[in-house]
């Protein structure tokens, strides 16, 4: 006789996570199996380099081996899914605005190539950090050496935002001081190719180098001061203020230090082990409070760009 086997699937909620209950029914009727495929997993159960904050104690995928089994992950909730789409959602919106900048940025009759490259060149950067983010918390549940890899990408994805976002804004701000602009331009990729080194190392990654890794690139935004700086010397503060429409920086530099001392110090979840493992905890507030730095960042570099083009 043919045996046929039926196989059933439910969510089954425990304390100790989220199980995949499979129950298998051979159609015969002989007999009648049950086996329980976990989904998610607790600090406890992970291996050694899984284990990255021990204040969140649950909501683990744990190592998958499995590329397919990677991509499922993002069709039930556990404590990646914020962190992959608060930066995949508005990383594709970047990518739109560059397909179609031309009906996206405000035209002048002034406006030339080199405005949609600069601008461009923000997205771009921004683009590149936000999907490098999203797809390392994707894949980082794969193995030990993809997770090595894809943290490796996510900071030079940090490295590409901060670069991108710093030339464009430096065009505007030096307008008709070309030898300034090239000079902190420079400046800027000296320092992003310094983090990008830092990032290749391998101890960099290690759980006790998170407050270093935080402070090197707060560091490196905070290089932003130095042309700030030099333009309130050049042309004075008023029109520093509105050539680089420095209150929408000043919020996107609150907004990234604040992310990144959240997440150095592991707050809220320090306080409240295992409250905050899904949703709300430092990882978590660290990309939202990056999307919306970047955010900050758009809205002074679209006002410096119209400011230049409507005093020509």
């Amino acid at each position: 006789m043919v045996e046929s086997e039926l196989t059933k699937r439910k969510a089954v909620i425990t304390e100790e996570g989220i199980m995949t209950e499979e129950s298998t029914t051979l159609l015969n009727g002989s007999s009648n199996k049950k086996k329980i495929k976990r989904k998610l997993h607790t600090w406890n159960e992970i291996p050694e380099w899984q284990r990255d904050n021990e204040y969140i104690l649950s909501g683990y995928v744990i190592e998958t081996k499995s590329l397919k089994a990677c991509f499922d992950s993002l069709f039930y909730m556990h404590n990646e899914s914020v962190n992959i789409y608060t930066h995949l959602l508005p990383g594709m919106s970047f990518l739109s605005v560059i397909l179609f900048d031309h009906y996206a940025i405000k035209r002048f009759t002034t406006t030339t190539w080199i405005d949609y490259v600069m601008i461009d060149l923000f997205f771009l950067g921004g683009f590149t950090c936000l999907m490098m983010s999203s797809v390392f918390h994707c894949l980082k549940c794969h193995s030990s050496e993809v997770a090595i890899f894809g943290n490796k990408l996510d900071y030079l994805g940090i490295v590409a935002m901060i670069v991108s976002s710093m030339v464009s804004i430096l065009y505007y701000g030096f307008q008709g001081n070309k030898p300034y602009f090239y000079v902190f331009s420079g400046l800027t990729f000296s320092f992003g190719v310094g983090c990008t080194v830092a990032s290749l190392k391998e101890r960099f990654r290690s759980r006790e180098w998170r407050p270093f890794r935080a402070g090197l690139f707060v560091a490196f935004g905070l290089s932003a001061l130095l042309p700030v700086m030099a333009g309130i010397m050049y042309y004075g503060l008023e029109e520093t203020w509105s050539r680089i429409q420095l209150k929408w920086l000043i919020l996107e530099g609150i907004f990234y230090i604040a992310g990144a001392v959240l997440y150095g110090v592991r707050f809220p979840e320090r306080v409240a082990p295992g409250i905050f493992d899904i949703w709300g905890h430092s990882h978590q507030l660290f990309h939202v409070l990056v999307v919306t730095a970047a955010l900050c960042h758009l809205r002074a570099l679209m006002g410096a760009y119209e400011l230049y083009h409507l005093q020509l």
